[in-house]
């Protein structure tokens, strides 16, 4: 940081026209230091102490409306070879010329570092997952929630908070892209560089991983451009075909459904119970992991509702139970520390790690097809359980219309409009016709 301080003018011990080879020979005399002045600009000058680092500096007066000038000032320029002997005349040239016309070249340059201190890529992304992904992604909210649940457990306990998993935006972008570009400028990163970043995450990472990142880096420019902190966004608009998102169509059977649930059931509570309520429900793998005592209804109407804040589309949806899954539900833990039904943290915190879960669920689903001497089973989805869902109710003859309502689908045109009828019942006798199947 450029450090500003009234003095006297030295004596000079020195002026030369500097050159890279004899700024690496300077060393200082024993038990002082050694200043040399710039014969090209001659306010600039170079330091090197006792310890043999070499720091520039220059000296300015700054002009007067009266054509006089003020007090003399050093302004520090950096340390070399950090800081070019180009780049060390440079910006003694410009401020100079900011002296000459009444500006204090120190506040501007204390501006400059102000600036660049509140928008390298690093505060901008703290800036964007603290008030964007935490407050307005799902995601980001479930990761805020455990850290408040860390935090509280520190607080009762007196122990230092545990570590929680980040978001996958701030996880990716923090392991991925910030050590590309800490330091710099949030409007000086190029699209040309976005690209040539993706390009070395498809081939340390993988697509999917390139794929995700894309989307993480579109969200923080578009971010940043709403606030002015960018001009254009660089992320936004670049095609690549290889890293184009391929929604599953895997429908499994249902003697593959049938392989998962009886392998939920080996793997019990709280993410056996939540793949089966999953397959009864056809419901968002997340908004059943969320799923809250507060949301059901009285025991005889055997339903939950899914708030309006909760739902990916932003409209409350009621969810009937069928028998198997409201006896599922009914055995759940009602947790004194918390309204989560399903959960690792006594009820606090929803359940998440999803992966692991679906890699312990596909462990048990291989030993059971050794065991019965079964084919392997093709790679899947937990996500494919719920288009599985709905392919297996239609083929059921349920109206197609009456298992869009079940997914809580919002439905296009007209009717989506000025049909305001709840369709619960409807709802009801679909669950009830599908979960005969798992009775």
């Amino acid at each position: 940081m450029a450090t500003v301080m009234e003095e006297k003018v030295e004596e000079q011990r020195g002026r030369e026209r500097l050159t890279d080879k004899r700024l690496e020979k300077l060393v200082a005399p024993p038990g002082g230091r050694l200043e040399i002045a710039d014969a090209l600009v001659r306010e600039l000058r170079v330091r090197v102490g006792k310890s043999g680092k070499k720091s520039w500096s220059m000296l300015y007066r700054v002009a007067h409306a009266d054509g006089s000038r003020g007090k003399m000032k050093r302004m520090n320029l950096g340390v070399y070879p950090t800081v070019s002997l180009s780049d060390a005349r440079d910006r003694a040239r410009e401020a100079l010329e900011a002296a000459d016309k009444g500006i204090d070249p120190a506040v501007v340059r204390a501006k400059e570092i102000d600036h660049r201190q509140t928008r390298t890529f690093e505060v901008v992304l703290e800036r964007y997952v603290e008030l964007h992904v935490k407050v307005s992604t799902r995601d980001g909210q479930r990761a805020k929630e455990r850290e408040e649940l860390a935090r509280k457990e520190a607080e009762e306990t007196g122990k230092k908070p545990r570590k929680v998993g980040l978001c996958p935006a701030e996880r990716l972008l923090t392991d991925l892209v910030e050590p590309k570009w800490r330091g710099r400028l949030i409007e000086s990163i190029r699209r040309t560089e976005v690209v040539e970043l993706l390009d070395d995450i498809v081939m340390d990472k993988g697509t999917s991983i390139a794929r995700e990142v894309r989307k993480h880096l579109v969200g923080l420019f578009s971010w940043a451009l709403d606030r002015g902190l960018v001009d254009i966004s660089p992320a936004a608009g670049i095609k690549r075909k290889d890293l184009r998102y391929e929604a599953s169509k895997r429908c499994l059977s249902m003697d593959e459904l049938r392989r998962v649930w009886d392998a939920a059931g080996e793997l019990g509570y709280p993410f056996g119970d939540w793949v089966r309520l999953l397959i009864l429900t056809g419901q968002r793998r997340s908004e059943i992991a969320q799923l809250e005592r507060g949301w059901l209804g009285p025991d005889k109407d055997r339903l939950y509702v899914l708030p309006a804040d909760k739902a990916k589309n932003g409209i409350a949806h009621a969810v009937p139970l069928s028998a198997p899954a409201w006896k599922i539900v009914e055995g759940l833990p009602r947790w004194n520390e918390g309204e989560f039904l399903l959960s690792g943290s006594g009820g606090r915190a929803a359940i998440s790690g999803f992966s692991k879960a679906k890699t312990s669920l596909d462990k048990k689903i291989a030993k059971r097809a050794e065991r019965e001497e079964l084919p392997p089973m093709a790679p899947w989805r937990i996500h494919d359980l719920r288009h599985s869902v709905t392919t297996h109710m239609i083929g059921l003859g349920i109206r197609e219309e009456h298992v869009e309502r079940v997914l809580g689908h919002k439905i296009p045109g007209i009717a989506g409009v000025y049909n305001h009828h709840s369709y619960l019942p409807e709802k009801r006798a679909a669950l009830e016709k599908w979960g005969k199947l798992w009775s």
